[in-house]
Formats: C-alpha cells, structure tokens, sequence
C-alpha cells in the first residue's frame, strides 16, 4: 500500500524541511518527498496531516537491548533515595517471586539518596535476609549481593580469583558483598535463567515501549544469550526492531558463524563491530584518570584485557579484519589511551573506512579534543548521563570541567552520536536531547557548565542520521529521503518551535517502520 503524508512539517536534516513524504509498506521504502502533490493519483490512500512534525525514527546508539528488557521486569530502585524505598520496593518485588527465585535488578544512585546510607549486605540482609538479592549499581559495573546471595555464590573461597578493586572489603578485610567487573560477571552466572517464552514476552514488550519512544533502531552490546532470543522473535515475526549487534572483543573468532547463523535475519540483524572495556565507571571509582580522586592515592584501573595485552593483541586483529571497534572509555586518561591506540592502528593496519567508536568519552583533557577530529574518532554518548555524572564528578575529581565537554567536539566536526546506555537510563530520546540543550543536573538547577550544552539540530541529527553512519547503514536509514526506510515518527509539537525547558515533554504520536504503523495512529 502506497500512502501520502501530506500538508506536515518533515525534517529533511539541518534546517530543511518537507510537506510532503510518500511512503510504500511494500518496499518498506519512501517514493517521496518533498514539496507539492507528487502524482497523487499513485497513492492508495492520502493524508492531511495539518502541520504535523515528522521527522526520521530514532536510532539510539548504545543500548543492552535484552539486558534493558529484564531490568524493565526487574525490582527498580533507579530513582530510590531512602532505605525506607529500598525495603518496599524489595519486598514488594519478593512478593510476587516464584520460589527460588533471586530479587535482581536496582540500577540504584547515590547521587539520588535523601538519606545517609550505605547499600552493603548489611543493609540487604536487613531488608530480606531468607532470599537472594543482588542489586546492581546503575553504571553496571558493580553489585551488591546480601549473605544469601553470597553464600550461593561461595565468593569467601573465590579471593585469590580478583583484584581487591573488584572484590570490596572493609578496613577488617571483611566482604561487603559489593563486586565489581570480573566479580560481578561470575556472581551473575549464579541468577536464575528464564524460560524461552517468558524471554520473548519480556522483549516484545520492550520493544513496543521503544516505539511508543519513537525509536526504530538501536546499536546493540549483544551476548550470545541476547542473540539467542532475537533469533526466537525474528522466528514467530515478533522482532519489529533492528539491531546493530557489536559484540565482545573475544569473540572474533565466532564472528563469521554468526553471520552465517543469522543470514536469513540481515534485514534486521547485522554484525560487523566488536566491543571491549577500557575502563571502569565514574560512580564506582574505576574509571581511569590522570589525577587520583579527590583525597585518595588512587586514580582508578584499566580493565584485566587491557593489562593482560588482549585489548591490544585482539583489537589489531579486529581491525586488519575490517571490523569495526567500538571502546568503552570514560576517565580522561581512559579517553587518551585509545586515542592512542586508533592512531597506533592507522600506523599498522593504514588507512580504511573504520569508523573507530569510542563510547562514552564522558571525560576529555583539553588536548585531546583536536585528536578526535584529526582522527576521525566517532564519540558515541549518552547526555542523559549528566544528570547523576555532574554532581560525582564535582566531588571525586580533580578536573569536573572535563564531563560530558560534547559541545567542544562537535565545532571541531567530530560526529556525535546518541544512545542511553539503556538501561542505565530510561531510553526517551526527547530526555537525552533535554539534558544536552540545557546540562541540568542533580546538585544544578541551573545547569552543568551551560557553556557545553548543544542547539537542537546537533541533537537531532546525532539520533538519526549520525547513528546511521556509525552502524554504516547511513545509505538506508537516518533521514528522509526518496530511497531510504521508511521509518518515520509524527510528533505532538515542533521541536524547533519549543523551548530548551520544553524538549522533554514532546510525545511521539505515531511510529512507522518499514512504512507500517507500530505505535499509533494517522
């Protein structure tokens, strides 16, 4: 069926605009857009949209799509900041657990506490003591487990097995029951497995909250778990979304079975970027910087693949394969050495399309912002993230003038893309664009060094268009343009037309993927 959209505001990119756009639900493709009628007698059917503002789906950069997907069924203590909305939320969450089951979820911040207190397995065994808890920070790179957990796990006989960055003692060598990097990922072997079908029922229900965001299209950090449940819903039709799946460093080796594996899904699916940590986070002290935090001797830690040299060994063979590779890097120094490492890839491997990601980059030192554009270095972010980051970093860090410096980048010509790090943060991109326009912040009312905060084309096009060139699909997706998806969003207002305040209250009224309808109404 062939359909017009006419008499709306389409944004075409930069400052252009549309009042026509034509779409086909067969090819899945747009035939049109542009000004006037366009051969009205061609269409099945026509509509006058009366001004509405449309505009490309959303892409959003960096999510943990399966992973997000749970925490939405999970206990969720993101916005908790007493002890009292920690027992009701854990208790609540027990009452409705099957038996032997875990309470998992949290996503807490301390940046969010009303109240003096410590999330320790004292505090949890308090709460629920008869039951297995493990809460996770909401950076997702530490955990908290109380003694039942604990206990299952048998973490007292695992100490010679990790660093004591990563396995936390008190001053009497004691086990706090927070775990970090390698210990948290060996404690998560320990939670429950779902069945197959309460899987796909957990993520068909994620993925029409993502197009009731208006969003069509996310780069995915991808397990072979995750993948596993993609494969499932694409199986029974169900996988209305499509995933730029980046998966570990370590397994390139499986990369070409995978591609083969989900020949039948490329249309949805494809592979082609691997991921690898850098470093730690901000809120758990383990990103990497050039000064220690504030009063301590330590300056956080580069993860075991980069000591080890896997980081370096894997990512040049990543790299000579054509791959591309994407690094989580958020202390400054972190940030450095990668950049160090891209431009040691272009003196081995030369020069190639590898649209080299670094993700987070959520702190830059002064003389690193030019070595981003000279390299072609795409800063994969996540704005949002300056709401719990500005008030952290202005108490542990030496430099705060450093955080979330987008703005600097990007009239230097680097290419900015957005994501959410879902489900760190919810993934409303009207939210995202909200804090980059205005930098407001718990502990700022006022604004994060305002100075940095983005104009709304900048944001726009780091949803769409950026997001498409990242996962090199920019021939197909992240504008609206004759040829390309016709994946599209009708809005309740015209951004251009609000106000920085008022971003964030834009609803997406009507979401259209491959010219179908999937969240709302004409």
């Amino acid at each position: 069926m062939k359909i017009l959209l006419q008499n709306a505001k389409i944004w075409l990119g930069k400052k252009y605009f549309a009042s026509s756009v034509g779409i086909d639900d067969e090819t899945g493709k747009i035939i049109f857009a542009g000004s006037g009628d366009d051969a009205v007698n061609k269409y099945d059917a026509k509509y006058n949209l009366k001004g509405k503002f449309i505009m490309p789906a959303f892409s959003d950069g960096h999510v943990h799509l399966f992973k997000g997907a749970l925490v939405s069924s999970e206990v969720d203590l993101r916005y908790a900041g007493a002890v009292s909305e920690f027992r009701d939320k854990i208790l609540g969450y027990k009452s409705g657990l099957k038996t032997g089951g875990w309470i998992v979820g949290g996503y807490y911040s301390e940046t969010n506490f009303r109240e003096n207190f410590a999330v320790d397995k004292s505090l949890l065994d308090g709460i629920c003591a008869d039951t297995p808890v493990l809460l996770f920070r909401t950076d997702l790179h530490s955990v908290v487990c109380n003694s039942a957990a604990l206990n299952i796990i048998r973490i007292e006989n695992k100490r010679g097995d990790f660093h004591s960055d990563e396995l936390i003692t008190d001053s009497k060598g004691n086990i706090t029951g927070e775990l970090k990097e390698r210990a948290m990922y060996y404690a998560m072997k320990f939670i429950p497995e779902k069945s197959p079908e309460e899987k796909k029922k957990i993520l068909e229900d994620e993925i029409n909250r993502l197009h009731r965001q208006g969003i069509t299209s996310v780069t995915d950090i991808s397990w072979r778990e995750d993948l596993d449940v993609y494969k499932t819903m694409y199986s029974k039709n169900k996988l209305e979304l499509r995933i730029n799946s980046v998966i570990p460093f370590n397994e390139l080796d499986k990369i070409y079975s995978y591609k083969e594996e989900f020949r039948l899904y490329a249309g949805l699916i494809r592979f082609g970027g691997f991921k690898a940590f850098y470093d730690g986070s901000l809120s758990s002290k383990a990103a990497l910087f050039y000064d220690n935090y504030k009063g301590s001797d330590y300056r956080g830690l580069r993860t075991e693949m980069v000591v080890n040299n896997e980081f370096r060994e894997l990512g040049e063979r990543i790299d000579r394969a054509g791959f591309q590779i994407v690094v989580h890097a958020i202390g400054d120094r972190a940030v450095s050495e990668v950049l160090d490492f891209a431009e040691y890839l272009y003196d081995v491997n030369g020069s190639k399309n590898r649209r080299f990601r670094i993700e987070h980059a959520q702190h830059i030192a002064e003389s690193d912002i030019e070595r981003f554009a000279k390299s072609g270095i795409i800063a994969s972010v996540q704005p949002a993230h300056i709401f719990f980051d500005a008030k952290v970093a202005d108490e542990f860090l030496v430099h705060p003038e450093t955080t979330h410096v987008f703005r600097k980048l990007s009239d230097r010509g680097v290419r900015l893309c957005f994501g959410t790090d879902f489900p760190v943060v919810p993934v409303n991109p009207f939210h995202n664009i909200y804090y980059a326009m205005t930098r407001k912040a718990n502990g700022f009312p006022d604004g994060f060094m305002t100075e940095y905060a983005l104009d709304l084309t900048t944001c726009l096009e780091a949803y769409t268009l950026n997001n498409a060139y990242a996962s090199y699909t920019e021939r197909t997706a992240g504008s609206v343009a004759e040829g390309k998806n016709a994946d599209l969003i009708m809005l309740d207002r015209n951004p251009f037309e609000s106000a920085p305040e008022e971003i964030k209250n834009t609803v997406v009224e009507t979401t259209f993927l491959n010219g179908k309808i999937v969240y709302g109404s004409l």
